[in-house]
């Protein structure tokens, strides 16, 4: 098509479509950037509204939990730890409570092994690998006793392994004796 050969009246209709297309492309060269900042900005707003109320909420709870952790300073909270000072010195604290706990309780100790103890922070964990003898009994009044004692400690990998044959008939009120293998470890502070 030759724009020479058209009617004025033709080419008054492509100069007004021509004008018509030119506003809609700059319009849309400043609304389209216009419109995606204000919808970023909108996100933004809505994220840190969304963000201070959580964090209000937050500030809110600040003199209950300032209760709760003096109510936590005014107990003697060092007891349930080992005793401060070298790693040797808290093993043989664990050694001596698991010696305690076994052989008050009906069991047999086989061995106590202490392997390295491993610093975090402010805090060390002190293991000591313990092999036994009991029966189920003695094993229930053993457990109970290390985790309910002070310190605290845990009892970690535990595997309990029956030395009977599988034929074996108990005979009334007897149980037989297990093989119990298990890591103890508590926690001392290391920085005191």
């Amino acid at each position: 098509m030759n724009l020479r050969a058209l009617s004025p009246e033709q080419s008054r209709k492509l100069a007004i479509g021509l004008l018509v297309l030119a506003v809609l492309a700059a319009i849309a060269v400043v609304a389209i950037p216009v419109w995606l900042a204000n919808r970023h900005y909108d996100t933004a707003l809505a994220d840190m509204s969304n963000r201070l109320e959580r964090y209000t909420r937050l500030a809110a709870t600040r003199p209950e939990v300032a209760k709760q952790l003096e109510a936590i300073r005014a107990r003697d909270v060092r007891r349930y730890f080992l005793r401060s000072g070298g790693a040797a010195l808290s093993a043989a604290e664990v050694q001596e409570a698991v010696r305690v706990g076994i052989e008050s309780n009906g069991g047999k100790l086989i061995a106590i092994q202490v392997p390295a103890s491993k610093d975090d922070g402010r805090y060390r964990q002190v293991s000591v690998n313990v092999q036994l003898t009991a029966n189920i009994e003695a094993l229930r009044k053993i457990m109970h006793r290390i985790e309910n004692g002070t310190p605290v400690l845990f009892i970690d990998n535990l595997t309990v392994r029956s030395q009977v044959p599988s034929t074996y008939k108990p005979l009334p009120g007897g149980e037989p004796e297990m093989f119990i293998q298990f890591d103890l470890y508590g926690y001392s502070l290391a920085g005191t």
